[in-house]
């Protein structure tokens, strides 16, 4: 596949948590994805790989400042075809922009996805990425442009890793394009009083109308401070068991190693809930759910109607 090449560094969030400021940011910025995912499963083995789809990355330039520009990658092929394709809005982590996280987009748009980013470094209000879905839709529904007729406006996904997690779920949760979003994905989300520290706002879990699949780590940085268990719980139990929910914990990464880690279980979810891939809902369906029993991998997993 041709690939994007881009360099993609990791979260530098500043946390005040219980009147302490500590500093997140990884001095060694080795890159949002740290090295191969060492899993055996069958599907989490299958959609941690590339889809069979070569992409391509169009930019448009933005009158929102916060924004900047929007980032699309794409399908090629399948932008050629009659079928409208599924779209995920993706968040930037703290002081992180669209490109440092091209290697998701990029993975998620060789299955068959179009992906929307942009140029927000701070998206935890998810201002920005309601901003960004509403202007990239508005593009997309004029006859000239390349998405025309292209995006299937009842499949649309949100996903974001850390500072953009949360911004995901003020993004399904707080604004008037909220319901539009048919699947969540959330990595290492920050604890709601980061948020209120932050001025971020105050998350509400059980204000998302959509399946959402939730992961972190277990390292100190995300288990004692930007995702305690006890607050992942209290997210989880905030759900009202409407839609379906997954919960897990990766049994050895932290916060800086989480980026890449859900990407093939967030693959298979979007391809489950956005494209009726029933391969991949075996993932997290039943009582024979592989993430069940992918114990060398994830541990603490919840579920809620599946």
């Amino acid at each position: 596949m041709n690939r994007i090449v881009s360099k993609s560094i990791i979260c530098g969030l500043l946390l005040i948590v219980s009147f302490t400021t500590v500093n997140c940011q990884d001095s060694k910025k080795a890159g949002f994805y740290k090295g191969d995912i060492d899993t055996s499963l069958p599907i989490e083995s299958k959609y941690k790989q590339n889809g069979g789809e070569e992409v391509a990355r169009v930019e448009y330039d933005s009158d929102n400042a916060t924004i900047g520009k929007i980032v699309v990658v794409y399908p090629q092929s399948l932008l050629k075809s009659v079928q409208a394709l599924p779209l995920v809005n993706i968040g930037n982590a703290s002081n992180t922009t669209a490109y440092d996280l091209m290697e998701a987009m990029e993975h998620l748009a060789s299955w068959g996805f179009v992906v929307i980013g942009n140029m927000d470094k701070q998206t935890g209000t998810g201002a920005s990425m309601s901003q960004t879905l509403d202007a990239f839709l508005a593009l997309a529904a004029q006859q000239d442009n390349q998405f025309h007729d292209r995006i299937d406006t009842t499949k649309i996904a949100i996903a974001g890793y850390s500072q953009g997690a949360f911004g995901a779920v003020m993004a399904a949760t707080a604004y008037p394009n909220s319901r539009a979003y048919k699947a969540v994905y959330l990595c290492s989300c920050p604890q709601k009083q980061i948020g209120i520290n932050f001025k971020w706002g105050a998350s509400d879990f059980s204000k998302i109308s959509a399946p959402l699949l939730m992961v972190a780590g277990t390292g100190d940085w995300d288990s004692k401070i930007i995702s305690p268990e006890e607050a992942f719980q209290a997210n989880f139990d905030e759900t009202t068991g409407d839609f379906p929910v997954v919960a897990a914990r990766h049994t050895s990464k932290d916060h800086e190693e989480m980026g890449g880690e859900g990407d093939p279980y967030m693959t298979a979810w979007f391809c489950y809930f956005l494209k009726g891939d029933s391969a991949a809902g075996k993932a997290f369906i039943g009582d024979d759910a592989e993430i069940l029993k992918n114990t060398n991998r994830w541990k603490n997993i919840k579920r809620k109607s599946l």
